[in-house]
């Protein structure tokens, strides 16, 4: 498959996302994580689009101000203001939102520490038989430690998963022990350190007032997230490559927005779930 040539700009492109595997496209493939086989490919292919794109802004707006870039994406992003009414010219709500959030951050000192060093800092290499781009957007290397920094409703509360009918804490939910073992495993291949630095991750929630936290993890979660993935990987290889086909949930937006009914069913069958 044709090299990439790996930046900010082309990191989250077709070409590269064709080319590498990344935690949040192998989540994608994974049912556990919400995956949806069918979903992910339609979006490799670029027969898909998500619908939604408002979280994935408020992302971008909170790893901006934590790459000292938050001026120049408000620039480049003119849909984040309001254009109508009184509040024309002003910053949508949720992003005046956003900058309470980065204030929030920017009050506590120990954040601060966790956030500082490199930023947006892009490597690459071979895990299970597979080429994995990451980007780690806090890398100091030279106190042993990477931090990831993310928004959330809220950090106590608790999320269904359908897979295991049990609920879960927002790090087993949307697998970031998984993210945070496939980079600390990656950043120790591409250093050739002996041992891996410890994962953090920044959380900041959508809550008014903002709630805030660092958490990090142990050599005993990079080893369980790792362990996840060579579980999951030669399936996902298989599907990607074409090798298998993709197999439809039949719960996500893009199995509801292409179905088709193909038996009725009896009224019991109705999950509670």
């Amino acid at each position: 498959m044709k090299k990439v040539n790996l930046s900010r700009e082309t990191y989250y492109s077709p070409e590269a996302n064709l080319r590498y595997m990344s935690v949040s496209q192998f989540k994608s493939f994974v049912p556990a994580y919400g995956g949806c086989e069918a979903r992910a490919m339609a979006i490799l292919r670029g027969e898909y689009e998500e619908p939604d794109k408002t979280v994935f802004d408020e992302g971008h707006f909170l790893h901006a101000w934590n790459e000292g870039k938050l001026d120049e994406f408000k620039a480049n992003n003119p849909h984040l203001y309001s254009t109508r009414g009184p509040t024309a010219g002003q910053l949508k709500a949720n992003f005046q939102h956003c900058e309470w959030m980065i204030e929030v951050l920017e009050a506590d000192p120990l954040v601060m520490r966790a956030l500082a060093g490199q930023k947006e800092v892009i490597m690459t290499a071979e895990l299970f038989g597979v080429e994995w781009k990451i980007m780690i957007d806090s890398y100091q290397p030279e106190v042993g430690i990477f931090t990831d920094l993310k928004a959330l409703r809220e950090i106590d509360g608790k999320w269904w998963n359908k897979e295991a009918q049990a609920y879960e804490n927002f790090i087993d939910h949307y697998g970031y022990h998984i993210q945070m073992a496939v980079y600390a495993e990656v950043e120790k291949r591409v250093t050739g350190r002996e041992n891996w630095l410890i994962p953090h991750m920044v959380i900041v929630t959508k809550q008014d007032p903002p709630d805030h936290e660092i958490i990090y993890f142990d050599y005993d979660a990079i080893e369980a997230g790792l362990q996840i993935v060579q579980n999951h990987i030669d399936r996902v290889v298989a599907v990607k490559s074409g090798e298998e086909p993709p197999m439809r949930c039949e719960r996500c937006d893009y199995c509801r927005k292409t179905k088709r009914i193909k038996r009725i069913k009896h009224y019991a069958e109705l999950s509670v779930y």
